[in-house]
Formats: C-alpha cells, sequence, structure tokens
C-alpha cells in the first residue's frame, strides 16, 4: 500500500475515532494490519507525528491524547490571526476575490471528508484576501493542529449548515468592507465552534483527555 494512502487510513481512523486517544500503535502491528512495509508504516506514522495526532510512546507510538491546555492555546492563536487577517482583507480584497469565495460555498459536500476539505480552504482562502502570506502560513499550521478536534465539532448536529451559515455572514462582512463587523463575525464563528466541541468533547464516552474543565478551550 503507497505511504499516502497509509496515512490518509490511519488519519481517518483517528479522526473518526475507531483509534482512539491513547490507543497504543506498533510500526510491526500497523505494517501487518495495513499490509503494508515498515518503511511505509514509519513515513504515515512520522506526518500524524507532526500534525499533532500520535506521539511517541517509548519504542512506539500513541493516538495523543486531546489536551485542553493545547486546544486553548491554538484557538486563542487561530482567532487573534483570523481577525487580524479579515481587517486586512477589507481593506485589500477584490471583489472578484469575495465573489469567488462566496460561489465556492456553494458547493455541495458529500460526506464530512468533503466538507472538513471545503471548510479548511475556505479559511485560508479567507487569509489570503488579506494578501500577507503569513497569516495563510500559520492559520495552515494551526488548523492541522487543531484538524481533529475541528473534525469533532463539523460531526456535532447542525455543525456543518452553522459553519455555513457563519461563513456567509464573514464573507458579507468583508464584502461591505466593514473591518470592526469582519472581526466580530469570526469571533462570533471561532465562539460558536469552540461551543460545539466543548458540548462534544464534554458527551463523548472513552475519550482520554488532558487537563480540566477549567482548561476548557476558548477562541
Amino acid at each position: 500500500m503507497a505511504s499516502n494512502l497509509v496515512y490518509e487510513k490511519l488519519r481517518t481512523a483517528i479522526l473518526r475515532l475507531d483509534l482512539a486517544p491513547g490507543n497504543a500503535l506498533t510500526e510491526r502491528g500497523l505494517e501487518t494490519f495495513l499490509d503494508t512495509s515498515r518503511t511505509t508504516v514509519r513515513s504515515a506514522l512520522a506526518k500524524l507525528e507532526n500534525e499533532g495526532l500520535v506521539q511517541r510512546d517509548g519504542r512506539g507510538y500513541i493516538v495523543a491524547p486531546i489536551d485542553f491546555s493545547e486546544i486553548s492555546q491554538a484557538l486563542e492563536f487561530r482567532a487573534t490571526l483570523e481577525t487580524s487577517a479579515a481587517k486586512l482583507s477589507c481593506e485589500r480584497a477584490t471583489e472578484n476575490q469575495i465573489k469567488q469565495l462566496l460561489k465556492a460555498l456553494e458547493k455541495p459536500t458529500k460526506n464530512l471528508e468533503a466538507f472538513m476539505k471545503n471548510a479548511t480552504d475556505f479559511h485560508l482562502e479567507l487569509a489570503r484576501l488579506s494578501g500577507n502570506g503569513f497569516y495563510v502560513r500559520a492559520l495552515e499550521d494551526v488548523l492541522t493542529r487543531l484538524s481533529r478536534t475541528r473534525w469533532y465539532e463539523a460531526n456535532a448536529q447542525g455543525g456543518q449548515q452553522k459553519a455555513v451559515t457563519d461563513h456567509k455572514r464573514i464573507l458579507e462582512t468583508i464584502a461591505m468592507r466593514d473591518s470592526s463587523a469582519a472581526e466580530e463575525a469570526i469571533r462570533a464563528h471561532l465562539e460558536r465552534s469552540r461551543e460545539r466541541l466543548l458540548n462534544t468533547l464534554m458527551n463523548t464516552s472513552g475519550l482520554q483527555i488532558r487537563g480540566t474543565k477549567n482548561e476548557t478551550p476558548r477562541a
């Protein structure tokens, strides 16, 4: 099995909780289970470790536990990035760029994987409207680190439709060149996402979570 296919298979299993936080992973076990080479497994695990989805545990790996403190810090950083980028986008985005991004929001999604790709693309394109590549690269990194929790949140009841509604509202404020409204729209969107995420985490049994409710993620 090709390296990318092994990586995607393992990543999807982690995001769907088929491999739950804290589950042990060994190169030998995955090599047998996936009927592939040790080198291919090692490459896939390295990518997943870079995304924060697995971590080393002695000579093997485990599916990374959910860490409230890390999530909270990532969400704070994300909010700072996106609100700052939105302010610049109100000044710099062209009418055609905004129109194309609105058009992209109308694309139907067949499943959660497709929705997550579209949502990630939307936020990166939104940052790209700022005309500053540093925002895009920094946001790409933080979204990667939040990939598992974003998946949980999007899978919550009504999460996908509410996110699309928020995305349209954000673009409308940028189209109006109202930087204050754009910042507020993004903050409100991230806060609603945080609430859905928190509710999902608190009501999913068997999750290995670090930290306490006093360290709940905040945007």
